[in-house]
């Protein structure tokens, strides 16, 4: 029977153009996109999930007691499908081909920071009472994103430069963390081009960064995106991204061992929560 464990890694990934991905916004070794102060550049979102990805999960979505033998049918009728819409046989489908660039997708990641200690992805509520007591050292954890982003060969202004790019020269993927007032303008865009029957994962945007420090971005729709127009091009960005889709965390993982080492707290520095009954009970007997 196959392993459909690998369709987990995708849940907790949303698309952050419904209303049901608004509750999640809030006011390594890898080159990640920092934008310079003053300057525009044209992008594209191009992180997807595979197509029998999305079909599962929206199944799961439906029938929470799908059978594995159901889902195997699915997947096969999914990947069958795209198979007869590019002319190849199921087995003869590279990755990028299996891809639904219907929707771009952004990770979620839940994270701490504390100064001097830095940025560590949450386990908090995730390894008991204990546990927590000591990622709550860290301060309330927040939302992050990340995405991958198709960056065009530009001039400072956002102009692409045709001659470079029409060489297949000068664009790159890199992996984009954003977060706060930025994802929220992602959201509106994407709730806007909807309304015009358009779509994030096929429009390119303008972002221009209004501050390097905190990596703010001013962000406007820029027309078709340009990749989307060539099939070798589509091809060799899809392919560039699918490399980075395992390195699109930005954050450190830490277990809880290790932050109460990092944080230097012994055993005995954490002690038991009193809740208000425990309260009323000692106070009860003074």
């Amino acid at each position: 029977m196959p392993d459909y464990s690998e369709y987990e890694e995708y849940e907790d990934d949303i698309g952050l153009d419904s209303d049901e991905d608004k509750k999640f916004i809030k006011s390594g070794n890898q080159d990640w996109f920092k934008g310079d102060k003053g300057r525009t550049y044209r992008v594209a979102f191009v992180y997807f999930h595979p197509l029998d990805v999305v079909a599962v999960m929206a199944a799961k979505k439906k029938n929470p007691e799908i059978t594995d033998e159901e889902i195997e049918k699915l997947v096969q009728k999914v990947l069958s499908k795209r198979a007869e819409e590019v002319g190849k046989p199921v087995d003869q489908l590279a990755d990028h081909e299996k891809l639904d660039l219907r929707r771009v997708q952004f990770k979620r990641i839940r994270a701490h920071f504390k100064e001097g200690f830095g940025y560590v992805v949450s386990r908090l509520g995730k390894d008991g009472k204990d546990a927590d007591r000591i990622w709550e050292q860290l301060g309330e954890p927040r939302d992050y994103f990340s995405t991958l982003l198709l960056i065009y060969p530009t001039d400072r202004d956002g102009d692409v430069d045709k001659a470079e790019l029409s060489k297949g020269k000068g664009w790159v993927v890199n992996p984009w963390r954003f977060s706060g007032k930025v994802a929220e303008r992602v959201m509106s865009l994407g709730k806007s081009l909807r309304n015009n029957d358009l779509s994030l994962a096929a429009q390119d945007l303008t972002m221009k960064c209004t501050n390097s420090e905190y990596q703010n971005f001013d962000l406007d729709p820029a027309g078709k995106a340009i990749w989307l127009q060539s099939p070798k091009f589509r091809s060799k960005v899809l392919e560039a991204a699918l490399k980075l889709y395992s390195k699109m965390n930005p954050f450190r993982e830490m277990s809880t061992a290790d932050v109460r080492i990092k944080l230097g707290i012994s055993d005995g520095d954490v002690g038991e929560s009193v809740d208000e009954e425990d309260w009323s009970g000692m106070l009860g007997n003074v």
